[in-house]
């Protein structure tokens, strides 16, 4: 393509303001070949050994990646849909300042994938995808999700969305003006999504519990006092565990140990605090080459996400002795409630949430047996439903959502 060519192109990008090509980013090198190269360095990173785009794209088979862009409303963000093998890509919607447009598409990225393994290995009709929208100064809010939420709909129900980190109860009434794939929160008859992932992360811990010969009263040191990391400190309190809670609002931290009776630490000595659990229920990213040595607990069981950094994290984990519950398989209460409501129209998601509990143990018997991480088994499992090779065809998801879906986003 000749750079007068590819002007164009970019140039009718901006006037059409909506959805963009991944691939394409408006500039020019002195050669002409700016189109794929100039996006490898935005977003990936120049000089030798930088991964190309489709390079990243291909590494976990991802089905679609949208960049989106709105000039009026100052939408900026990614939408990944990782795999629709199993059903619709369910996932969260998430609003970040990002730093970099690369940290926002390696988090839609990596999420979208964690959400087809969630999916598959809780046996769910769904697959994941998920949106990381940059927060920025001239972001005109409601407009900006009013118009992501018809960009959501043209998809035709192969992504289904629901909040995450940042997101308001009025982006989530936005993006309902203009798309019927959206889970409104409270819903009639859905409950507290928030509880339904920590009744989830407490089947595993159990499972790793029992696993680990841990027995009677033990210590957990949760980290992150959000809805989520609150409602398991009140069912761990109700199981009798010794808690220990921070926060970097510390005031939450103090609100949730008055409730719980939990004792509060810093957010910076909690994820190295002396107890026998150790539940990350922040950000991801905590389990890296610098902290994984300096734990000293017998089990890592929480409900962020991503919580390792990468995949030799879970093997350091595993070399230590430390028990590991996969993020994916620990917090996927919400996700199972969402389709069990949604997808199923089941009003009761006990059942399908204590099953985490065998399915901890199956990933916990698959690591021992394979001589692997609980990490790795996790992702067999997980990829063993999954076909082995996708086609165009499978970009179209033929199925219907249950009524309630559409009359509650309605």
């Amino acid at each position: 393509m000749s750079g007068t060519q590819a002007e164009s192109l970019c140039s009718c990008a901006r006037q059409i303001g909506c959805a963009a090509i991944l691939g394409v980013t408006c500039g020019r090198d002195a050669d002409q070949s700016w189109i794929m190269k100039t996006t490898e360095t935005a977003l990936f990173g120049g000089g030798a050994g930088a991964t190309s785009l489709f390079e990243r794209l291909a590494e976990h088979d991802h089905e679609q990646v949208v960049v989106l862009q709105n000039r009026e409303t100052g939408l900026r963000g990614f939408l990944a849909i990782h795999d629709t093998t199993l059903g619709p890509a369910f996932g969260g919607v998430r609003i970040r300042p990002y730093g970099e447009e690369r940290e926002a598409l390696e988090d839609a990225l990596r999420l979208s994938r964690a959400m087809t393994y969630k999916a598959s290995l809780a046996e769910l009709p769904c697959g994941g995808g998920k949106t990381t929208l940059i927060e920025h100064a001239g972001l005109r809010r409601e407009a900006a999700f009013e118009g992501f939420g018809t960009f959501v709909e043209s998809l035709g129900g192969r992504y289904f969305c629901a909040r995450d980190v940042g997101i308001r109860d009025e982006d989530l009434a936005a993006m309902a003006r203009t798309t019927r794939y959206v889970a409104l929160d409270p819903a009639p008859g859905l409950g507290d999504v928030s509880e339904h992932t920590a009744i989830g992360v407490w089947h595993a811990l159990r499972a790793c519990l029992e696993a680990a010969g841990i027995r009677g009263k033990a210590r957990v040191a949760i980290q992150g006092a959000g809805s989520v990391g609150t409602w398991l400190a009140r069912i761990l309190a109700g199981e009798g565990m010794e808690l220990l809670v921070a926060d970097a609002v510390a005031e939450r931290a103090a609100a949730t140990a008055r409730e719980t009776g939990a004792r509060v630490m810093t957010p910076e000595e909690i994820l190295f605090a002396e107890a026998e659990v150790v539940a990350p229920c922040a950000l991801g990213g905590v389990l890296n080459r610098e902290t994984v040595p300096r734990l000293r607990c017998r089990v890592v069981c929480g409900c962020a996400n991503n919580m390792l950094s990468r995949p030799a994290d879970g093997d350091a984990l595993a070399a230590r002795g430390i028990l590991y519950a996969p993020d994916y398989l620990a917090n996927a209460g919400g996700l199972i409630r969402g389709a069990d409501y949604f997808v199923l129209g089941r009003m009761d998601s006990g059942p399908s949430l204590e099953r985490i509990y065998g399915r901890t143990l199956e990933v916990i018997a698959a690591a021992k047996a394979q001589g692997i991480s609980t990490a790795r088994a996790a992702d067999g499992l997980a990829q063993s439903r999954l076909k082995p090779r996708k086609t165009f065809g499978d970009l179209k998801w033929r199925g219907e959502l249950h009524p309630p879906a559409l009359t509650h986003a309605e």
